[in-house]
C-alpha cells in the first residue's frame, strides 16, 4: 500500500474539511519527495515497506519495486538480522527506536554509516511507522579525523611531560621515581574510587608533574641534608606557583595547571598558596595531595631516612578529615591494607589508553 494509498482510505465525510486536508497531504507529500534524509513507510504492526522516498532510493541505490512489500531485515542493506528483529520489537513497544551509528551497505556493496529514527503515527486513524534514515558517513569521518588529530596532539603532550618530569629528577635525585611512583598511586586511587577513566587518566597526567615548579628553586634546597629555615620554606612552597605558570598555557584535555596549583592546599584551609578548603579545592588535587604524602613518607631524604608505610598510613589516617579529603584517605588505605597495592619499582607505561572525545581545556 502506497502513502497516497494510506492517506485515502478513509472517506472524508465532512466535506469542509476536504480541502484543508487535501492541501496538508499534498505538502506533506511534497515534502516526502524532496526531504534530504531517506525516509521509509512500514505498514503497522507486520512492518511491511509501503512506500521509500526518492533520497532513500538513491542513498541505497535501489529501485523501489524491488523494496514494497519486504520487511527491513528481509533486505540485503541491514547485516544483523536479530538486531534489526529485536529493534523492531522495541519500536512496537515503545513506538519510537533510534540508533546513532547504524552501518548500512549500498546495493554497490559500499558501507555508509547512518542515523535511524523511527516512530509510530497515525495517518487517516490509521497506524504506520515511519523510518528516518540520515547518511552520517562524512560526519563520523569527520570527528574521526579529530580523534586522530587529539591523539597526536596528547601524545606530543605526554611527550613533553615525561620531558618535564625527567628534568626535575636530573636537578633532585634524591627524589628521584617520586613523580612517577605519586601517579601511579593517584591512578590507583582514583580508579579504586570509580572515577571515569578520562578523569583517573587526567589525574595520572597531572600527578606526573606536580613538583614541575621545582625547577625554579635553587638546587642546594632540594639536596640540603639539615631542615630548611622559613625563609627557604617559603622559596620552596613557590613551587606549585610556579608550576601552575609552566603548565598554564598547554593544551590538556583536563585542567592540569590548577590541580598542580591546589595539590598543597588542605581540607582545613591550612595548605598553600591560597589557604582553600573543602569543596573550594578540586577532589584532583585532594588524591595527588594524598598520594604524595603517602610516598614522601616512604622514601628517603637528605635530612632523614624514610618513615615507612605503617607510620605514612597512620598520617594520612590522623589527618581525615582536616588536613585530608575523608573519602580519599579511606580509599588509599584500602588499597593498601586490603588489596596489597605495592609502589611500582620502575617507571610505569604512562600512556594507557586515549580518552574518548574529550574535551581541550581552553
Amino acid at each position: 500500500m502506497s502513502l497516497t494509498k494510506v492517506r485515502h482510505k478513509s472517506r472524508v465525510h465532512d466535506h469542509g474539511l476536504a480541502p484543508k486536508k487535501a492541501t496538508q497531504n499534498s505538502q506533506y507529500q511534497k515534502l516526502f519527495e524532496c526531504a534530504q534524509d531517506g525516509i521509509l513507510i512500514l505498514s503497522y504492526p507486520e512492518g511491511n515497506i509501503q512506500d521509500a522516498n526518492p533520497f532513500f532510493l538513491e542513498l541505497l541505490g535501489y529501485q523501489k519495486d524491488e523494496l514494497l512489500g519486504k520487511k527491513l531485515w528481509e533486505l540485503g542493506f541491514i547485516h544483523d538480522k536479530d538486531a534489526a528483529l529485536k529493534a523492531y520489537s522495541d519500536l512496537i513497544e515503545n513506538n519510537y527506536v533510534r540508533y546513532e551509528n547504524l552501518s548500512l551497505q549500498t546495493r554497490a556493496g559500499r558501507e555508509i554509516e547512518v542515523e535511524f529514527v523511527s516512530n509510530v503515527y497515525q495517518v487517516d486513524r490509521q497506524n504506520v511507522i515511519q523510518c528516518n534514515i540520515r547518511d552520517v558517513s562524512e560526519r563520523k569521518q569527520a570527528e574521526r579525523l579529530l580523534d586522530q588529530a587529539l591523539k597526536r596532539n596528547i601524545d606530543h603532550l605526554y611527550e613533553v611531560i615525561v620531558t618535564l618530569s625527567n628534568l626535575i629528577e636530573a636537578r633532585d635525585p634524591y627524589t628521584s621515581g617520586h613523580q612517577w611512583r605519586v601517579s601511579d598511586l593517584s591512578f590507583a586511587i582514583s580508579q579504586e574510587m570509580g572515577l571515569a577513566q578520562d578523569v583517573a587518566e587526567g589525574i595520572r597526567v597531572s600527578a606526573l608533574v606536580h613538583d614541575i615548579g621545582k625547577i625554579s628553586v635553587p638546587a642546594e634546597l632540594l639536596t640540603k641534608s639539615n631542615s630548611l629555615i622559613d625563609a627557604e620554606i617559603e622559596i620552596l612552597k613557590n613551587h606549585v606557583i610556579t608550576g601552575y605558570e609552566i603548565l598554564k598555557s598547554l593544551q590538556f584535555p583536563w585542567t592540569v595547571a590548577d590541580f598542580v596549583l591546589q595539590h598543597h592546599e588542605r581540607e582545613n584551609g591550612s595548605g598553600y598558596p591560597h589557604q582553600l578548603s573543602g569543596q573550594d579545592i578540586f577532589l584532583e588535587a585532594k588524591i595527588i595531595a594524598v598520594a604524595d604524602t603517602v610516598e614522601a613518607m616512604t622514601s628517603h631524604r637528605p635530612y632523614r631516612q624514610a618513615p615507612g608505610i605503617e607510620l605514612a598510613l597512620a598520617e594520612i589516617e590522623q589527618g581525615s578529615g582536616t588536613l585530608y579529603d575523608p573519602l580519599v584517605v579511606a580509599t588509599c588505605l584500602r588499597l593498601f591494607r586490603e588489596k596489597n597495592y605495592q609502589f611500582p619499582s620502575h617507571k610505569t607505561v604512562l600512556y594507557q589508553a586515549l580518552p574518548q572525545r574529550v574535551k581541550v581545556a581552553s
